[in-house]
């Protein structure tokens, strides 16, 4: 098999330049498309643990603290200690992280359209089947 038809090749090349071109079109807010992500799950998640919110951006724990502090700096999100446990890192979204997540979301959704536009809704559920079956198993 071809490297260009390998799966797994074809998956990388796809995130790769989905995130080029979402780093692209949020520019102008100032955001990153790793903190988009970050945000976005944030948002959807709630306050998370450092070692949550590494699995769910799929972002290693010294990447994702760089991350973080360039949004803190903005005052898009809080890092404090657990109360349970002062060594655990809690990071929470700010109101002003979730609106800056908000106007790029628009965004984000306009880009995912156009990429996803050859698809039908039925294609796009084969592939959502074949990558959660593919998950599963790692």
């Amino acid at each position: 098999m071809e490297l260009e038809d390998h799966l797994f090749f074809l998956c990388t090349q796809v995130v790769y330049r989905r995130d080029r071109a979402l780093g692209e079109v949020l520019k102008p807010l100032g955001l990153l498309s790793t903190e988009w992500r970050t945000l976005g799950t944030l948002l959807r998640k709630g306050d998370m643990t450092m070692q949550e919110l590494a699995q769910w951006t799929a972002y290693e724990r010294t990447r994702l603290t760089h991350i973080l502090r360039a949004m803190e700096e903005r005052g898009w999100i809080l890092r404090s200690s657990a109360e349970s446990d002062r060594r655990t890192v809690v990071v929470r979204i700010t109101p002003s992280g979730a609106s800056v997540f908000r106007k790029a979301k628009q965004i984000a959704e306009k880009l995912t359209s156009t990429i996803m536009s050859d698809n039908d809704d039925q294609d796009i559920d084969r592939m959502r089947r074949a990558l959660r079956a593919m998950g599963g198993r790692l």
